[in-house]
């Protein structure tokens, strides 16, 4: 198949809009509902990205069968890459965060830089890791 009809399949759209974290891309694969079939039709439209911290996470415990997905996604997603604006954001956000003296992982900062970046809606199940004031945060235990 040609890249055109692939893309008329997937109904990708020109923008994403949707940055999936680590812990709702492994409930995805191992079809939890109801956030499985919500992020199929994301998929299906073509509205989702992946971070590059979300790939290494997935990667480095991943089965076989996760890893499986995770390529077939990167294969038609691809993935947003850690540069040197997104690498300035996170440390901004932990420096700012580390002055309040609260916890923020750097991994979690880099997932956030990458949707702020990209003027994405970060999906997962953890809001309290992403307490930035400045990006959108869908929590998928609120999906009926």
């Amino acid at each position: 198949m040609n890249g055109k009809g692939n893309r008329e399949k997937m109904k990708i759209s020109t923008a994403p809009k949707y940055l999936l974290d680590t812990n709702v891309m492994l409930e995805v694969f191992h079809g939890e509902e109801p956030i499985a079939s919500r992020v199929k039709s994301w998929i299906e439209n073509g509205e989702i990205a992946l971070s590059a911290v979300t790939v290494a996470e997935i990667v480095s415990k991943a089965s076989k069968e996760e890893r499986e997905k995770l390529d077939l996604l990167v294969s038609k997603f691809g993935v947003l890459p850690v540069d040197q604006v997104v690498a300035e954001i996170a440390g901004q956000y932990r420096q700012g965060f580390a002055r309040k003296k609260k916890r923020v992982y750097l991994l979690d900062c880099f997932i956030a830089a990458t949707a702020k970046l990209f003027n994405l809606i970060l999906v997962t199940r953890n809001n309290k890791d992403y307490p930035m004031k400045d990006i959108k945060v869908f929590l998928p235990t609120f999906i009926s």
